[in-house]
């Protein structure tokens, strides 16, 4: 189960990623660090690593998901375990997440076409869920030892502490066939698909596969975290390099990109990195980010792309094709938000 972890146990954890780095360095090898290791990211400044190192270790400060986006959705854990929510959609039952306590991941599903939810993972390994129920999304309530959420709009993904998955909701295109996953490290939830991580650095998904989401990662080793949105899925590699099933030379520039230690998907193709010194990267012809810095963490959605930075308050940016920030998104004023 996940557990927020002291100080002294961070200490400890960040004895065993140097030992598994030596180890590895005397195999000559490159170890995969499982995401279930909650280290924060200012640990990491202590390790003495080189460069791609660094890079494979910091990833583990970014897999609990404190933020998240939506379309017309921002959603954020605060400090104290507690959620706060910026959103347009009427979907969402405020009064009810107001009340959600002890929260240590979240993930906001759903579109422009409608069926936004919100899920939440609290502390103990059980799962909470609002907004639109149509398929059965918000099925969670017997669902326990879940280590990541990932709400997918008409679908929802949980992985569990022993590395299998628990999937609710559409089945239409085949998304909810994962009982036979196994070993698998990290989850992502796409608009009728699903990928899953496996420990060794491969990627499974079924599901939706029009643009090649699924197939198109079959191939694909060394990958330490995966995002899916609606037509293309991402994956970082432990030299902290990008790879993505999106073709066109929109992405092109994604080959340059070095460093990237988180990643994440806008719902039309939209492609965000972060790099370990705290810029952001992105395809995206429709905003310029060349100004945030001291970010931690983002997350992308449609319309919009969100940042937190390393004193626990957030930015926000429209992506431009939506005009600006609407007022219901603004989160300026949010601060002692939870740092992954």
């Amino acid at each position: 189960m996940i557990k927020i972890t002291s100080s002294a146990e961070r200490k400890k954890q960040k004895k065993i990623v140097t030992i598994l780095i030596t180890i590895g360095s005397i195999l000559g090898v490159t170890l995969m660090i499982l995401p279930f290791v909650p280290i924060t990211s200012n640990d990491f400044l202590h390790l003495e690593m080189s460069r791609e190192e660094s890079i494979v270790a910091n990833v583990i400060s970014h897999e609990a998901a404190t933020i998240s986006t939506g379309f017309r959705s921002t959603m954020a854990i605060k400090s104290d375990g507690t959620v706060i929510v910026a959103t347009g959609s009427t979907d969402f039952d405020y009064s009810e997440i107001l009340d959600w306590h002890n929260i240590v991941a979240v993930s906001v599903g759903g579109s422009l076409m409608g069926e936004h939810l919100a899920i939440g993972l609290k502390s103990d390994g059980t799962v909470v869920a609002v907004g639109s129920n149509e398929h059965g999304q918000l099925d969670v309530d017997d669902w326990y030892d879940i280590v990541q959420v990932s709400a997918g709009g008409i679908h929802t993904v949980g992985l569990r502490a022993d590395g299998t998955v628990m999937a609710v909701g559409d089945n239409s295109a085949g998304q909810l066939d994962v009982d036979s996953w196994h070993d698998i490290v990290a989850i992502s939830a796409g608009r009728g698909y699903t990928v899953g991580l496996r420990s060794d650095g491969t990627v499974v998904g079924v599901g939706w596969d029009g643009s090649g989401q699924v197939r198109r990662t079959r191939d694909w080793s060394d990958i330490i975290a995966i995002s899916a949105d609606w037509h293309n899925t991402v994956g970082l590699r432990s030299d902290g390099t990008v790879v993505f099933t999106r073709e066109g030379s929109r992405f092109s520039n994604v080959s340059n990109w070095r460093n990237i230690i988180a990643i994440t998907n806008g719902s039309l193709g939209d492609t965000f990195g972060l790099r370990y010194n705290g810029t952001v990267v992105t395809t995206s012809s429709r905003v310029d980010l060349s100004d945030w810095s001291d970010i931690v963490a983002i997350s992308a959605a449609e319309d919009h792309v969100v940042g937190l930075k390393s004193d626990g308050t957030m930015i926000a940016a429209a992506l431009g094709h939506r005009g600006p920030l609407p007022p219901e998104l603004q989160i300026s004023d949010w601060y002692e938000i939870k740092l992954p």
